[in-house]
């Protein structure tokens, strides 16, 4: 379980995009999309993805899925943990120095 002040950084070797109402993560090497690999994100998926960005802690995450979301602190963190621990699985995400 990461730390509360835990950051992350997204993998260089993934992009982001959104097409249509689709969130995907596309892992990419010398620049080309490894098309069997695709990750499809939801809505919270998305946001999270959006939020790692090295600066922000696991904690001021957990908060803004919180505010955003509308659901409790206990449930944002425990699907945060549960997400990130999937991201960091398949090494869309790299865990950073704690602030």
């Amino acid at each position: 379980m990461p730390g509360i002040d835990q950051v992350f950084w997204k993998n260089k070797n993934f992009v982001f995009r959104q097409i249509d109402e689709e969130t995907i993560l596309v892992p990419i090497k010398d620049n080309l999309g490894d098309m069997g690999s695709i990750y499809n994100l939801n809505e919270v998926g998305a946001f999270v993805w959006e939020h790692l960005d090295g600066k922000k802690t696991f904690l001021d995450i957990k908060n803004m899925v919180s505010e955003a979301f509308e659901i409790s602190p206990k449930a944002a963190e425990g699907d945060l943990i549960e997400f990130v621990g999937q991201l960091e699985e398949i090494e869309t995400i790299l865990p950073g120095a704690q602030k």
